[in-house]
């Protein structure tokens, strides 16, 4: 019965086979393995064979417990060629759901986001449930489709999270991506679901690359900062100790070479000329043309070595910068044998940033007023946003544009005149006002240098001093 089973589905493993039991692994993908023993017992096969399935990374307790409740009904309903139909059944659950290597993660997914609208209220509308829509998660298994619809208050926002056969690693069959995540409706205005879902997809991409999900939060944030914003010269010195290799034995001997040049130029432009004959007399004229030669020299040398130095530059700053992510731990995930990397399970990771950025934007307060980032009515934001011509000159939708959400470095949502009032006024260089970041405040819109910050408000200050002394004086 056994070979003829081994003959049937010849992807199954039989590592063991004894007449008493048998140990049977079968895998789709190395992230989709499921080892199960299957007990003989006495008067066998009048009794039916006792399945279980062994519990590991890939197996957890719910779908341990599935596995072997559905498998041991096939046992007993089939009078004979039990290992065939176990085997068949088995097989035929793991080629068509899509959802086995990631079945821990979907459990915690559903009870999140059943728990995201249980909540305690902090407005009226949120407060009446019965008016409010509830968010849901459908799961499509043959598919590899999650369906998840997020509500808060009266916005909305509708995703579809294609799994990957082979997560969580990656195949074609979704781009290349572990976690393939399509927006299909939504209520927020087109800036604010760009920003989120770009950032949503390039979580997944790091993960699969092997990084954390702390890591990968990190350095997905879509906020940018100018490469001198956290800089310290005496960490980066200490840091980023130069290396020597023969590129750099290089560099410092044609640097000696270009020093010796210079100085026997300058030697030669400080030298005097006599003319022939060595009579004493000097050719002002020969001394002259060398003198300027030996500066033309001397300055075209110059510039050469200014735009080697700014190609080394660029080089060392392309170093520290790669320097900076390995001492990150961007690296890390390199196994050191093999030099591969070991993918992350991103499913959960994914629905917890839209569960948590996405929907609960919808009651984030700003750091510097408290007052909730987003008006009550989605159309109101929508009005904040629009850039038509007839918006433009309406007074109103010029006050509106001033609580114009904006996401700032460190993570936060801030109104536009908050945050403009918080980065051109002292003091400057400031960590955000929440209790729980402590991270400074940047936004590419506003410069990132205190200097440049400093300069531009004394400017302003002397502005507005000009300004009240010729009020005074009319």
């Amino acid at each position: 019965e056994v070979a003829e089973a081994q003959s049937m589905f010849p992807a199954v493993n039989v590592p063991t086979s004894t007449p008493s039991f048998l140990i049977a692994t079968y895998q789709r993908t190395p992230y989709t393995r499921i080892k199960m023993t299957m007990t003989f017992p006495d008067g066998y096969p009048t009794h039916p064979l006792i399945v279980n399935i062994d519990q590991d990374a890939v197996v957890p307790p719910g779908l341990k417990k599935k596995l072997e409740k559905e498998l041991n009904i096939v046992a007993t309903e089939q009078p004979t060629q039990q290992v065939r139909a176990v085997w068949e059944r088995l097989v035929s659950f793991v080629d068509t759901n899509l959802f086995v290597p990631c079945w821990k993660e979907l459990r915690q997914c559903v009870e999140m986001v059943q728990k995201s609208d249980t909540t305690p209220a902090t407005t009226k509308l949120t407060a009446n449930k019965s008016k409010q829509k509830q968010s849901t998660i459908t799961l499509y298994e043959s598919k590899g489709k999650i369906k998840l619809s997020l509500h808060n208050e009266e916005y909305y926002i509708n995703v579809n999270i294609t799994i990957d056969p082979a997560y969580p690693d990656f195949s074609a069959a979704t781009g290349g991506k572990s976690c393939l995540v399509e927006l299909k409706s939504t209520n927020f205005p087109k800036p604010i679901t760009d920003m989120m879902m770009s950032q949503a997809q390039d979580i997944v991409r790091r993960m699969q690359e092997g990084l954390s999900a702390d890591k990968a939060m990190n350095l997905s944030n879509p906020v940018k900062v100018p490469k001198n914003f956290h800089l310290n010269i005496d960490e980066m010195k200490e840091k980023y100790k130069a290396r020597l290799t023969k590129d750099t034995i290089s560099d410092i001997k044609h640097d000696t070479e270009a020093l010796k040049k210079v100085t026997d130029l300058r030697n030669k432009e400080a030298s005097s000329v006599k003319a022939p004959g060595d009579n004493g007399y000097v050719d002002y004229k020969a001394l002259a043309k060398e003198r300027k030669d030996a500066r033309r020299a001397i300055q075209k040398l110059s510039d050469e070595e200014k735009a080697a130095d700014q190609q080394l530059e660029e080089k060392e700053l392309a170093w520290k910068l790669e320097e900076q992510k390995r001492n990150a731990g961007y690296y890390d995930v390199y196994i050191p044998t093999g030099g591969t990397i070991t993918p992350q399970p991103s499913l959960y990771v994914l629905v917890t940033f839209l569960v948590q950025k996405v929907k609960g934007l919808v009651v984030e307060t700003c750091p510097c007023c408290n007052k909730r980032v987003l008006p009550i009515c989605p159309d109101e934001l929508k009005s904040i946003y629009d850039t038509s011509s007839s918006s433009k000159t309406d007074k109103s939708a010029k006050e509106m544009r001033k609580m114009k959400p904006y996401r700032t470095y460190c993570g936060h949502w801030y109104h536009k005149s908050c945050l403009n009032t918080l980065l051109t006024e002292p003091p400057f260089g400031i960590e955000c006002p929440d209790a729980n970041c402590g991270r400074r405040v940047f936004h590419p819109e506003w410069p990132g240098d205190v200097k440049q910050l400093e300069r531009e408000w004394a400017a302003k200050q002397a502005r507005l001093r000009e300004i009240e002394d010729a009020m005074c004086f009319l």
